[in-house]
């Protein structure tokens, strides 16, 4: 992969946008013809482009994905000149293996399961998904109000997915197509293996960190990386369990005591962990950027206490297996932290950021030093919940001195 890291975009932010916006109202007006669809703005954010769509005065979301690829990676020219890109998406979007389409297949089976519940799909055409709305605050936005209930209210996502974690779930994705362009594991490789991977570096933050601070953060996040290429072994093979894929607290939704999930990435794990990993790791990131500090301290403790909770429930095995499974948990969190953290960083400033995102930039110094202290404790000899009182103190002291 060759990405250009300078300050100037390789792909026009305005083109891609348009064309995005093109295909999703020829989509529109061929799914609904007459009833005067409306496109809205564009929903902030790094991977697909997302905008709302009015039809008949429903409120509907459409996505549209290029070439597998974030759209951070579009424009930094990931997969060449807007020529080329154009060129390649037409028989992209045709192809059985259309992110999108996956997406789509996954929210059938999952409204077919019922537990999670999802929302639901309104229609897909030429490439655009379309679903509707989902009405509640997401459970970024309850934790960031209630940061006291982090435990429960992370407890209660992981309990809806059990069915998925079960063997209906394995079922369905050994007929169906996963969707490991969002693994994490996949995304980490991507970004930091191969030769590209220091011409990526060298660009991360410019034109959003202070010259000293990025150097700083760079050289952090190179030493973590380093450490988290060593620990891959860490990761049991695939394979076995059906995970969500995509699971923060921006994509799920509650409204009363029920819990709506959007973004489905199904994929293969040995286990849970994958979304256990990016639950929790996402979950700090908000405790991370929250303007209070008491708050900051209650997220980080319930999930610590999550943490802990879900393995001694659900790890039946031995305590090497346990250990073993809690390792995976923090090498997973890690790399999804550094994988989410340096899309932000080589983000053009044409690409609109959700808020949560600009939060991540404005505390890249205090998330690239837990990454790399952390990191550190990852390739030590303490393991288990001795590993985790280590982890989580280190969290804790890292995220508090650099305030």
């Amino acid at each position: 992969m060759t990405l250009t890291t300078s300050g100037d975009t390789a792909v026009s932010a305005p083109q891609l946008y348009e064309a995005s916006r093109r295909a999703i109202a020829l989509a529109a007006e061929d799914l609904w013809p007459g009833r005067g669809a409306v496109l809205g703005p564009q929903c902030p954010g790094v991977t697909s482009y997302v905008c709302q769509v009015l039809v008949d005065g429903e409120e509907l979301y459409a996505k549209y994905s290029w070439l597998s690829s974030s759209l951070v990676s579009i424009l930094r020219g990931a997969r060449g000149a807007w020529a080329d890109v154009k060129e390649a998406q037409e028989p992209y979007v045709k192809s059985v293996d259309l992110v999108t389409r996956r997406e789509f297949q996954h929210l059938e089976f999952l409204q077919q399961l019922g537990r999670p519940r999802v929302c639901e799909t309104a229609g897909f055409r030429g490439g655009v998904l379309f679903t509707r709305a989902v009405a509640g605050p997401t459970v970024a936005e309850e934790l960031a109000v209630r940061p006291w209930d982090t435990t429960p209210l992370l407890d209660s996502v992981l309990l809806s997915l059990r069915g998925l974690h079960g063997e209906e779930g394995a079922r369905y994705l050994r007929q169906a197509w996963p969707i490991n362009e969002r693994s994490v594991v996949d995304v980490f490789a991507r970004k930091f293996r191969g030769p590209a991977a220091a011409r990526y570096f060298a660009g991360l933050g410019r034109g959003r960190l202070l010259e000293n601070e990025r150097l700083v953060v760079v050289d952090q996040l190179g030493n973590a990386v380093r450490r988290l290429l060593r620990l891959t072994s860490a990761i049991r093979p695939r394979q076995r369990t059906a995970v969500f894929g995509d699971l923060k607290p921006e994509h799920v939704y509650l409204s009363g005591h029920r819990l709506t999930f959007i973004d489905p990435a199904l994929q293969w794990a040995a286990g849970p962990e994958p979304d256990v990993a990016k639950l929790f790791g996402r979950t700090l990131l908000l405790g991370f950027c929250h303007h209070e500090l008491r708050a900051e301290r209650q997220i980080t403790e319930g999930v610590v206490s999550a943490l802990s909770r879900h393995y001694q429930s659900v790890s039946r095995g031995d305590r090497t297996d346990r250990a073993e499974r809690l390792r995976e948990v923090m090498v997973l969190w890690l790399m999804d932290t550094v994988n989410i953290l340096s899309t932000c960083l080589s983000a053009p400033a044409g690409l609109p950021l959700t808020s949560n995102q600009q939060a991540l930039v404005r505390e890249a110094h205090r998330i690239a030093a837990v990454a790399e202290r952390v990191s550190g404790l990852l390739i030590g000899s303490a393991s288990g919940l001795n590993l985790l009182d280590a982890v989580f103190h280190e969290v804790e002291y890292t995220a508090l001195d650099l305030r």
